[in-house]
Order: C-alpha cells, then sequence, then structure tokens
C-alpha cells in the first residue's frame, strides 16, 4: 500500500471569541489554506467526512473549529448560508453550504487521480449521487428523533411521550436502518468501495466511511452496522486508507 506524504500542519488555539484553526499545507500550486476556509465545530461530526476527502486529495485547507457559544454569535450575526454548519468559504468571500456540495467542490479542487468525483463520467457521477442522496434516508429518522425541536415535533420532548420514542428507536433498529443498510451493503463493488468496481475511492466512500462509523457507535442501535459483513469489511478497508491513517496521526 503506498505511503502518504503529509502536509505542512500548524494550529492556532482557540480563544473565547475566536475558533481553533488547523491549517493543512500541501502547497498544491497557488492556493494556500487560507483560500479554503473550512468551519464546524470542534469535533467530527458532518465535517469530518470533508476534512478527509480534503487531506486525501491533498488539497490545501484551514480548519476552523468553533464552539457552541461561538457557533451561536455567528449564527445569530446572519453571516452563514442556511445559518449553519459546515460552510466552505473560497478566498474570503463565497460561501459554500452543505455537505455534499463542500464534497463535490473539494473533489473538483483535488488533482487526486483518478478523479474523486469525475465529471468527465456523467454516469458514474450520477451513482455517486444517488449513494450520497441515500444518506438521507438512513439518517434523516435518527436526526428527526434525536432533534425533534427542529422539525416541529418539540410536545415529543414530553416525558409522556418517551414510549413513543422507544417504539421509535426499535423500529429503526428492527425495520427502517436494516432495509437501509442492506441497499447499500448491495452497492459495494469487487473492488470493495460503493457503487462500482473502481479501483479507487470517490466522495461517496469518504461520506460513507464516517457516517458508518457514527451509526455503529450509537449505543442504542447495537453496532447494527458491523452485522452486514460487506459493511463491516468496507469500514475497515476505509479506514486502512493510508491518508485516513496519516489524518488521524497529525
Amino acid at each position: 500500500m503506498a505511503s502518504f506524504v503529509n502536509p505542512k500542519v500548524s494550529i492556532s488555539p482557540a480563544t473565547e471569541s475566536t475558533p481553533r484553526i488547523v491549517t493543512y499545507d500541501f502547497h498544491d500550486g497557488e492556493r494556500t489554506p487560507k483560500d479554503l476556509q473550512l468551519s464546524y465545530f470542534n469535533f467530527g461530526g458532518k465535517a469530518e467526512a470533508i476534512r478527509l476527502l480534503a487531506f486525501h486529495g491533498r488539497v490545501s485547507f484551514s480548519d476552523h473549529r468553533f464552539e457552541r457559544h461561538q457557533f451561536a454569535a455567528l449564527k445569530s450575526s446572519g453571516q452563514l448560508l442556511f445559518g449553519q454548519m459546515p460552510t466552505l468559504t473560497v478566498k474570503g468571500t463565497q460561501q459554500v453550504p452543505q455537505c455534499n456540495a463542500i464534497l463535490r467542490l473539494v473533489a473538483r479542487l483535488s488533482t487526486a487521480e483518478p478523479s474523486l468525483y469525475p465529471v468527465e463520467e456523467p454516469v458514474k457521477c450520477g451513482i455517486i449521487d444517488a449513494i450520497l442522496d441515500l444518506d438521507s434516508d438512513i439518517f434523516t429518522p435518527i436526526v428527526v428523533r434525536n432533534y425533534k425541536e427542529r422539525f416541529g415535533f418539540d410536545f415529543l420532548n414530553d416525558s409522556t411521550s418517551s414510549p413513543l420514542i422507544d417504539d421509535v428507536t426499535k423500529n429503526l433498529k428492527d425495520r427502517v436502518l436494516p432495509q437501509h443498510l442492506s441497499n447499500l451493503s448491495k452497492l459495494i463493488g469487487t473492488s470493495g468501495w460503493l457503487g462500482g468496481d473502481w479501483s479507487t475511492p470517490t466522495i461517496a466512500d469518504f461520506n460513507f466511511g464516517v457516517r458508518l462509523e457514527y451509526l455503529n457507535n450509537l449505543q442504542e442501535f447495537d453496532r447494527i452496522v458491523e452485522k452486514d459483513v460487506k459493511l463491516k469489511e468496507f469500514l475497515d478497508k476505509f479506514k486502512n486508507l493510508p491518508s485516513v491513517k496519516a489524518y488521524q496521526n497529525c
């Protein structure tokens, strides 16, 4: 397995009003880490796939990791498109929100070969996009269950609704999630990557390499992902990518 050449990494600690900033400089042409600013919280979450993809694709960027109170101030200021993170700000002016949009943009900026999102192959990109959309089918029910107020279900936060939430959790565990995970498992090609028999990962693999690990670690779902042999092998393959190992050791 090929080794991975690490970037120059520098860290600026957080203050009360400013985020922790980690910069990754791959010296990739004219672009500097300041040209791409990824903004998210100071944990993995929905930005981790973006971080890993940029790292793997040798795209220099600065990773701005906000605390909760800093995000609240940023949101109330109106600076965030859609009022949420992650966002990717390009050269200090153009802000791109939404995870899948950012993944596609980072892939296009990468010089990795084969391409992580080959726009010259529309059918392959269509398959990749379909797999990314499956993320919503799998995770939206979990998000609604966990953050009811975001979706207008505030009344279910009442303690008297606990039996209903328990029923939802059971249905997700026993029926809904296994069906969606089975559909995802069927998309793993002979090479071990999602979508086809191509020999290298795409943005779909980076998304689900992170998201499935998160799901597998949710205690209420009892290591549900690794019960599928192919998905477990996929996760192991992803975690053993040289770039993923290098990122975790930075």
